[in-house]
């Protein structure tokens, strides 16, 4: 045998590098690397995962040290670093040698300012492309990253294609990055650090395992085992120009955020789509972070948007200057979101279902200049919550009639819980309906055998002696007392719906919801039930309508609507559609509709 072959039985330590032409690695035979060390195999032009078989050509077998990465994001919690393989490690503009494997880059040139004209391949586990951390400036050119492989952790960027930490300051120019393996993304950002991804193809293939569907994901309705690009902490990423495709469950996803994160996508198109997909494009979580998707084409099975601000007010969402969005399902979504302000500006909605799902919410909606278009002809699903939150194995959907709540106010907004939809500019066609009620359906759960610690397969768990994640917060944090906060935000919601220059042709009412015939738990199995419900205009209990025509604005009433406040402006007008007459009767009593007034009690509009 030549010096340039190596046949391993057993256990085999690595302790240089070294350049083969043959390797053979028998069954239960294992690579090794000194201790603290990794080694990494690479054959021809790509990394590969060193298993019994034999291999020729360029062979390489190569030493590296692990880059610790230290808590951020959701590991903050638990206080969890993570050791990290990866080709290019820079840390405040020097690249870390000892923790680098330049010998996987082929071709380019790369320094400890730039990358360029590479690429990059690996079929491993875990391993990552470049890691950029302290104040580091970098620039990435012309590069491309393909890396297959489950990843361990992409809450902490483990596995991602590019990573960017600490006060990094990156930019990404005409590059292609693919990624195909469970719970790896593409293009990692946290800490502080400011990313521009320019005029770049983003893509990451979601492999299919049904047991990883069922660890966490179906309680939001979506599917699929990664997400394409993760933010986190007080991270800011410019996504522009860029072409961002996947089958997975999230496209543009923030987890673990500390103050505000924010994620910029300018003209780009956005895909999430496949046979199995069904997720989201956005997910505007946290405090007072910022999703803003601007003169961008959006299609995505599931919903664009997930919106989910725990602060009053705090956050921001908003699709503006010429976005168009499409999907099967729905477009948009509120989940236990407090106030959050959600903008649809100068942009066009067309979808299969429901435009709008808001529940346990109290979202501000303001839809302006803007087109919103659903094949089932619903505009907006004010619903029931049917969040079943972690930890839980299943939801039960069906409940009885709703009971009057006495003392409640049908016709005055409730600030802060209640919804608000300003309808600015606009001409639509489709319904509004509430279907809230008191009868509390997210506390009939069937609650997890193992714990928090078993969720995200384990990944939680914190380090002997660390706090329990989510159990023991820090006590310098607030805490907002999640009882009342549930009891109140998960309850019978008043909607109220302002036109301003606007027409509106079809129903806007209180409504009852139903559930697929026989429904009467929802769990992993049929996630996709979650949402999907129909509702029909009925009489209002504890869901109160108000609806507000300003001067110069039309509701074309379609069919019979039952509200709860009226108010008509000087020019306003509601009217029958063409060739009907309308009827409005309040309390029972027949009343007529005039301009300049304000109406209220128990209002049925109908018509004859």
């Amino acid at each position: 045998m030549s010096k340039n072959e190596l046949v391993i039985k057993g256990e085999y330590t690595v302790t240089e590098n070294m350049c083969l032409s043959k390797l053979i690695i028998d069954e239960n035979a294992s690579l090794k690397a000194p201790e603290g060390k990794s080694v990494t195999l690479k054959v021809n032009n790509a990394g590969t995962a060193p298993v019994p078989g034999t291999y020729y050509g360029d062979i390489k077998l190569l030493i590296g040290e692990y880059y610790n990465m230290e808590p951020h994001g959701l590991m903050k919690a638990i206080g969890k670093t993570e050791q990290i393989r990866s080709a290019l490690v820079v840390n405040n503009n020097f690249v870390d040698k000892a923790k680098s494997i330049p010998e996987m880059f082929n071709g380019g040139k790369i320094t400890s300012e730039s990358a360029e004209d590479f690429s990059l391949f690996s079929d491993e586990e875990d391993f990552n492309g470049i890691v950029l951390t302290g104040n580091t400036e970098y620039e990435i050119k012309n590069a491309e990253i393909v890396l297959e492989g489950k990843g361990r952790n992409d809450f902490a960027g483990v596995g991602a294609g590019i990573t960017a930490i600490d006060n990094a300051k990156v930019v990404i120019n005409d590059s292609d990055i693919t990624l195909a393996g469970e719970t790896r993304c593409a293009v990692h950002v946290g800490g502080s650090a400011v990313v521009e991804v320019n005029n770049c193809n983003l893509i990451n293939i979601s492999p299919e395992n049904k047991k990883w569907l069922g660890d966490f994901s179906w309680g939001i309705g979506v599917t699929g085992t990664n997400r394409l690009v993760q933010l986190a902490d007080d991270g800011t990423v410019y996504y522009n120009n860029c072409y961002m495709k996947t089958n997975g469950w999230g496209v543009f996803s923030i987890d673990g955020c500390n103050d505000c994160a924010r994620v910029f996508v300018n003209e780009c198109t956005v895909d999430l789509s496949g046979p199995r997909a069904n997720g989201y494009g956005g997910f505007c979580i946290g405090d007072r972070n910022t999703v803003s998707f601007n003169n961008s084409d959006i299609h995505v099975n599931g919903y664009a948007m997930i919106v989910r601000g725990m602060m009053d007010g705090a956050a921001r969402a908003e699709f503006v200057n010429g976005c168009n969005v499409t999907g099967n399902r729905f477009g948009l979504i509120s989940i236990g979101d407090i106030h959050t302000p959600v903008l649809i500006e100068d942009s066009d909605f067309h979808t299969g279902r429901a435009v709008i799902v808001t529940k346990g919410s109290s979202t501000s909606y303001e839809i302006v200049n803007s087109s919103l278009v659903s094949d089932e002809g619903v505009i907006l699903q004010l619903m029931d919550n049917d969040d079943p939150a972690m930890n839980t194995d299943a939801i039960k959907v069906f409940a009885e009639g709703d009971v009057y709540e006495e003392g409640r106010n049908l016709t005055e907004l409730h600030e802060g819980l209640d919804v608000v939809l300003d309808l600015i500019d606009d001409e639509l066609c489709g319904n509004f309906f509430n279907s809230t009620t008191n009868l509390h359906r997210e506390n009939s759960v069937k609650k997890g055998e193992n714990g928090m610690g078993a969720i995200f397969g384990g990944l939680f768990a914190p380090p002997e002696g660390a706090p329990v994640f989510l159990d023991a917060p820090p006590e310098e944090l607030e805490v907002r007392d999640e009882v009342n906060y549930d009891k109140m935000q998960k309850g019978p919601k008043n909607l109220f719906i302002n036109l301003i220059n606007t027409t509106v042709e079809g129903q806007i009412s209180s409504a009852s919801q139903s559930y697929r015939e026989g429904l009467e738990w929802v769990d992993e199995s049929t996630r996709l039930e979650l949402s999907n419900i129909t509702q029909k205009a009925a009489p209002t209990i504890n869901n109160g309508v108000i609806v507000d025509i300003n001067t110069d604005s039309t509701w074309i009433v379609t069919d019979s609507c039952y509200i709860t406040s009226l108010s008509i402006g000087e020019h306003g007008l509601v009217k029958a559609y063409e060739g009907k007459e309308l009827k409005m009767t309040i309390d029972g009593k027949e009343t007529p509709i005039e301009q300049d007034k304000t109406y209220s009690g128990k209002i049925k509009l109908e018509i004859i």
